[in-house]
């Protein structure tokens, strides 16, 4: 591994530092002055674009990191270990971004304590609330080994293999505890998962030699929880969200969508990460992933067309309405067009095929998920409620500090493996 050097600040980032600043401003005047004198919220809709798009498309766009975690470390695709760093790296900037954005969006943000020491375990809030703060908890820990690396810490390296499954399993109890309060099951779960450790330090389980298996199945456990969960929030909305987005299946649809949108994600990254440091682009592991992500997007097409007949949403779907509008956006945008270039030949045996296929998943997903927090949730025909200019810098800088962060870091640490590098390049 060695540290990347390629890639300097110029325009790009002193216009991304602007947007961090003014985002850092607007969101001082917003503490010091309530919510009323930043946004457009009102009592019809009291979650508007930082919900939708800070939070609920943030977060599903940061699932290609326990998505690619789970291919490479539990299904045996070890050939695409080079995406992982950059992936684990895209994902826990996004949630620590989604953090960010919430305790603006929170009118009481002092209050995200209570969560901690009062356990409401019959909330999705609270499961969504729960499942993020140790999902960053491991991501962090996941990134860990890039640090230790940087700093040649290897006796470092080796004292994390060893005490990450410990942490695993004291994360994923306390979670069963806190979601449950049933003791028999809490324990059941604790020694299923000290047992599965001991048959992986006596050899009778195969050990990752790259990271602890209990670390990675715990983040794919909380991420996938808290998916589905953000899909949940809407279900108890029934009498204000529009038929279309409308579903007892909207959980699993958030779910299937955030696994799609996160191999989207990968893509993406990737290829504009190679282009901005001059290494080489991973086209034939991209290429994989596209093929993953064609499939997905066939998954969610037949999904949703399946759900949308039975509900027997037909009429609505033709109807020239903003919702409607809406929705044909999503569904060409974000899922035929990418699916016509990943499913042509042409389309994914070049890198510009591929990046704008994962490019238009990703704008989809936004369009969906802005879909069902805004346009669906109407009181009437049009939408009452249109972000304000302070909504969207304030969304602009925490999206550009996300990215400066991403390439100090990119800089400065091994993100990204050499030796894949020297191949691709060759």
């Amino acid at each position: 591994m060695a540290t990347e050097t390629k890639g300097r600040f110029g325009f790009g980032s002193f216009i991304l530092l602007l947007l961090v600043v003014l985002g850092i401003v607007l969101a001082i005047y917003r503490f010091a002055n309530g919510l009323g004198a930043v946004t457009n919220l009102n009592q019809g809709y009291p979650w508007g674009l930082w919900i939708g798009f800070d939070i609920l498309a943030g977060i599903a766009l940061a699932a290609g990191g326990f998505v690619i975690a789970a291919a490479v470390h539990i299904f045996g695709g070890e050939k695409y270990h080079p995406l992982v760093r950059p992936a684990i790296l895209t994902a826990l900037l996004g949630y620590l971004m989604f953090i960010g954005g919430l305790l603006i969006d929170l009118g009481r943000p002092w209050m995200v304590w209570d969560m901690i020491f009062f356990h409401h375990h019959e909330s999705p809030m609270f499961e969504v609330g729960w499942c993020v703060m140790l999902y960053t908890t491991v991501l962090f820990l996941e990134f860990l080994p890039v640090v230790f690396e940087r700093y040649k810490m290897s006796g470092t390296i080796r004292a994390w293999m060893n005490l990450m499954p410990l942490v695993a399993i004291v994360l994923l109890v306390m979670f069963a505890w806190f979601l449950t309060h049933y003791g028999t099951w809490t324990v059941v779960i604790a020694a299923v998962l000290v047992i599965f450790e001991l048959a992986v330090r006596g050899g009778a389980v195969p050990r990752d030699a790259k990271a602890p298996t209990l670390l990675i199945m715990a983040g794919i456990i909380f991420s996938t929880l808290h998916q589905s969960s953000l899909g949940t929030l809407f279900l108890m909305v029934p009498h204000k969200l529009d038929a279309i987005w409308y579903t007892p299946m909207l959980p699993a649809m958030f779910f299937v969508s955030a696994v799609m949108a996160g191999l989207a994600m990968i893509i993406v990254e990737s290829t504009l990460s190679s282009k901005f440091f001059g290494r080489g682009l991973e086209l034939n592991l991209l290429q994989g992933v596209g093929k993953a992500l064609s499939w997905m997007i066939l998954i969610y097409v037949a999904f949703r067309g399946v759900d949308l007949a039975v509900r027997g949403v037909g009429t609505e779907l033709f109807a020239v309405s903003p919702q409607s509008i809406a929705f044909w956006i999503e569904v060409i945008l974000g899922l035929l067009i990418p699916l016509a270039i990943l499913l042509t030949p042409e389309g994914t045996a070049s890198g510009r095929g591929l990046f704008w296929a994962g490019l238009l998943v990703v704008l989809g997903l936004i369009v969906n998920r802005m879909n069902v927090a805004v346009t669906g949730v109407s009181g009437g025909y049009w939408p009452t409620y249109y972000p304000r200019w302070s909504e969207v810098a304030i969304s602009a800088g925490i999206v550009s500090l996300g990215i400066l962060v991403y390439v100090i870091l990119c800089r400065n640490f091994p993100v990204f493996e050499k030796e894949h590098t020297q191949a691709a390049e060759a």
